[in-house]
C-alpha cells in the first residue's frame, strides 16, 4: 500500500507559489489530494492545474466552502452561512426555495471548478439542537431534521450535478454538543434510538440522495461505540455508516490536527482510522511522518477507489451575478423578532466587538443616514461597560460581533456578561454572527439576526432596523 494515497494534506494557497516544489513532491509520492486554505483565486487555479497535470492518479482538491469559494480564496464569492440561507428560504414557498437554492449551489460549484477544486467539504448535516454549541451554530441549516435534510440534499444534488463531489459532515452529528472538537472531544449523551430519530436523519437522506463522501466527526458516541474512541477512528461507527445506513461512497476523517484526538498522536490515530475502515485521512500536520508511520505499522489495505462527481463542462459565469445573489440572499435572511412599534429618537450605539474585527463597520454608516449625530462606543473583550458619557435619555442599540470560528470555543464569558448587563437597558440587539448569543435576552426588545458580519449583512440589518423605525413613526 502507498500510504500517501490515503492522505489529504494541507495546501496553503498563500504559499502555493513559494512552496510549489513541496506540494509537487507530495503529488509525486502519490498523495491522495489536498485541502486548500487561502490564496488568490487566479494564482491558485493556475498552480492547482499544474499539480493536477503532474498527478498519475485522480487528485482530490478539496476545501471547506460552506459559504462558497470566497470563504477561502480572494476573488471568489462569499455567500451567507447555512443558517442564514435557511432563514432566507423561510420567506418563500418550497418551489421558489428550490429554484433559489439551485442558483446558489450552481454558483458555488462553478466557482469551485474554476478554481480547480473538485470536492467541497459541505453540507454540514448537523442539527444544531444545542444553543450553546460553540462550533456549529450558523454552520448548520437548522434545529430540526426536516430543514437540515431538505437544504443539505439540495446542496448535494446541485453540487454533484455540476461536477463537484459533496461531503456531508460531521457523522454521526455534531449538533448537540457544547464542546468544540478542535479543542477537545465532545460526548454525545443520547440513546441510539434518539440518534436514529434525530441526528442520523439528514445523513440517511443524504445517502439516499447519492452523496459521494461523508466526513466522520471527532465525536464520542457511546450509543454506537461504547469505548472512548472518536467516531472518526471507530470500526463500529464506520460499520454502522456503511452496513446499517448503506453508504457506498468514500469516508474521510475530520482534520487530524484537532484536539479531539488528544489521547492519540496523529500517526496512531491515522492508523486506527484506516484499520476502522475509513478511506481517507484529512489534514495530518506532517504528511511525510504519518505516511512513514503507516508504512511501518499498518496492515495492508484494499486499494482505494475514489468516486468523483461527473458534471458537464464548466460553463461561463459572472462573479458580479454571484455577488448580487449573495446580497439578495443576505437581505432575505435578516430576521427581526420581539417588541416593535415604537420609534427611536435618540439612539446610542454600543458595539460588543468580541472578534476584534478590523473591517469597515457599514452598520454605523447606514444608521448615520437617518441619524447623522448618532454616537457610538466600541468595547473589546475584557472591557467593562461604563455608563459615563452615555446620555440618560439615550435609547441603546447593541451590535454584537461574534462569529462562529474553529478553536474559539464559543462566545466568551465577557460577551455573555456584557449582554446580561445591557439586557433590559437596550432597546435593540443586533447579532452579527451567532444568533444564539441572544438566547437569554428578555422578550421586551427588538432582536435582529444578521447571521454574519459582512458589509452587506451590516447594511441589510441597518435597513431592516431603519424600516421598522420608519413604520413606527408613521
Amino acid at each position: 500500500m502507498n500510504s500517501y494515497g490515503r492522505l489529504i494534506a494541507r495546501l496553503n494557497g498563500t504559499e502555493i507559489e513559494a512552496r510549489f516544489n513541496y506540494y509537487l513532491g507530495l503529488v509525486k509520492k502519490g498523495i491522495a489530494g489536498f485541502i486548500l486554505f487561502g490564496g488568490e483565486i487566479e494564482l491558485v487555479r493556475t498552480k492547482v492545474r499544474e499539480l493536477l497535470e503532474e498527478a498519475k492518479q485522480p487528485l482530490i482538491i478539496a476545501s471547506d466552502l460552506e459559504q462558497g469559494v470566497g470563504q477561502q480564496l480572494e476573488g471568489g464569492t462569499l455567500f451567507p452561512p447555512p443558517l442564514a440561507i435557511a432563514a432566507a428560504m423561510r420567506t418563500v414557498d418550497k418551489r421558489a426555495a428550490q429554484s433559489v437554492l439551485e442558483k446558489l449551489y450552481t454558483a458555488m460549484a462553478l466557482e469551485a471548478r474554476y478554481s480547480g477544486i473538485n470536492t467541497i467539504f459541505a453540507p454540514v448535516l448537523d442539527i444544531n439542537s444545542n444553543p450553546k454549541n460553540p462550533i456549529i451554530a450558523t454552520r448548520a441549516f437548522g434545529e430540526d431534521p426536516e430543514s437540515v435534510s431538505f437544504l443539505g440534499c439540495e446542496m448535494i444534488k446541485t453540487l454533484q450535478k455540476n461536477g463537484i463531489t459533496a461531503c456531508g459532515k460531521h457523522f454521526p452529528g455534531h449538533g448537540d454538543t457544547d464542546v468544540d472538537s478542535h479543542i477537545s472531544l465532545p460526548v454525545i449523551h443520547k440513546s441510539l434510538r434518539h440518534i436514529e430519530k434525530e441526528e442520523l436523519v439528514p445523513f440517511q437522506k443524504a445517502i439516499d440522495a447519492g452523496v459521494r463522501m461523508i466526513m466522520l466527526g471527532h465525536l464520542c458516541v457511546p450509543a454506537i461505540e461504547p469505548w472512548r474512541i472518536p467516531a472518526s477512528l471507530s470500526g463500529k461507527v464506520v460499520s454502522y455508516l456503511k452496513r446499517t445506513l448503506g453508504f457506498r461512497g468514500n469516508t474521510i476523517t475530520d482534520a487530524m490536527n484537532m484536539g479531539a484526538i488528544g489521547e492519540h498522536h496523529e500517526e496512531e490515530a491515522s492508523r486506527m482510522a484506516l484499520e476502522a475502515g475509513v478511506d481517507l485521512i484529512l489534514h495530518p500536520t506532517d504528511p511525510d511522518k504519518v505516511a512513514s508511520y503507516l508504512r511501518q505499522e499498518s496492515q495492508p489495505f484494499l486499494p482505494l477507489s475514489l468516486t468523483f462527481a461527473a458534471g458537464s463542462n464548466c460553463t461561463s459565469f459572472d462573479f458580479e451575478d454571484h455577488l448580487r445573489l449573495s446580497r439578495e440572499l443576505t437581505e432575505m435572511s435578516v430576521t427581526m423578532i420581539g417588541a416593535k412599534g415604537s420609534a427611536i429618537k435618540k439612539p446610542f450605539l454600543i458595539i460588543l466587538n468580541e472578534d476584534r474585527i478590523e473591517k469597515k463597520l457599514s452598520f454605523i454608516d447606514e444608521l448615520r443616514k437617518s441619524y447623522p449625530d448618532i454616537r457610538s462606543r466600541m468595547l473589546f473583550p475584557e472591557e467593562d461597560i461604563s455608563w459615563e458619557g452615555i446620555p440618560q435619555n439615550s435609547e441603546l442599540i447593541v451590535a454584537i460581533f461574534s462569529v462562529v470560528k474553529a478553536w474559539k470555543g464559543g462566545a466568551s464569558q465577557w460577551l455573555e456578561k456584557s449582554i446580561h448587563a445591557l439586557d433590559r437597558k437596550a432597546k435593540v440587539f443586533v447579532a452579527f454572527g451567532n444568533p444564539f448569543t441572544l438566547r437569554d435576552v428578555h422578550e421586551g426588545v427588538i432582536k435582529i439576526f444578521a447571521y454574519w458580519d459582512s458589509e452587506i449583512a451590516q447594511e441589510a440589518a441597518a435597513e431592516k432596523l431603519l424600516g421598522e423605525i420608519l413604520r413606527a413613526k408613521q
